[in-house]
């Protein structure tokens, strides 16, 4: 009779994510993997194809989760630029909560490692609908590229402890963001 199998595809990622946090990507191996799973290296490989794969697959859930993340924030607020400030938050929150996951979807990163274009279509999509009540239709996604790069680098530079002069890189990111929207027409009160 066969075996049931003792992991799956979906056990080895989640054993992965805190191997990634504790280590980062350079610790990322197969072999201490499979012995937090208490099996086999080879067995590893029925399951992915190879480390690019589990990083991919990684990198998948990762942005899956943040697109999570940015719905719920994107139903959270009264108007559009409420929802952007809890958008904000919320992918401020994903950043702290896990870096090193955060640094493997937004860095260099090869074609066989990146996530799946659904999921980063999926995770896109609250931002781009919270803007397009806000611009017109041609400006969205330019709108939405300026907002993500302003949340982007304020979180990136506060992850990698660049804000030494002081001040409240969280306060600093919504004072941006108000002056995006001030910048289209639409500040917050």
């Amino acid at each position: 009779m066969p075996h049931p199998p003792r992991i799956s595809s979906d056990a080895i990622v989640a054993a992965a994510r805190p191997l990634l946090e504790e280590h980062g990507v350079e610790g990322l191996s197969m072999r201490e993997l499979a012995r937090r799973l208490d099996v086999r290296a080879p067995s590893l490989y029925f399951h992915v194809e190879g480390r690019d794969d589990l990083i991919r697959l990684l990198t998948t859930r990762g942005v899956r989760e943040l697109g999570v993340m940015l719905t719920v924030a994107n139903r959270a607020g009264a108007g559009p630029g409420d929802r952007l400030h809890a958008m904000a938050d919320a992918y401020a929150n994903f950043a702290f909560a896990s870096p090193q996951l955060f640094s493997l979807i937004f860095g260099p990163c090869p074609d066989e490692r990146r996530a799946e274009d659904e999921a980063a279509a999926a995770a896109a999509e609250p931002l781009l609908a919270a803007v397009a009540e806000l611009v017109p239709e041609d400006d969205v996604l330019d709108i939405a590229q300026a907002f993500w790069s302003l949340v982007h680098g304020y979180t990136t530079l506060a992850l990698s402890d660049q804000f030494r002069m002081g001040g409240d890189p969280r306060r600093a990111i919504h004072r941006a963001v108000d002056y995006l929207m001030a910048g289209i027409g639409l500040g917050r009160d």
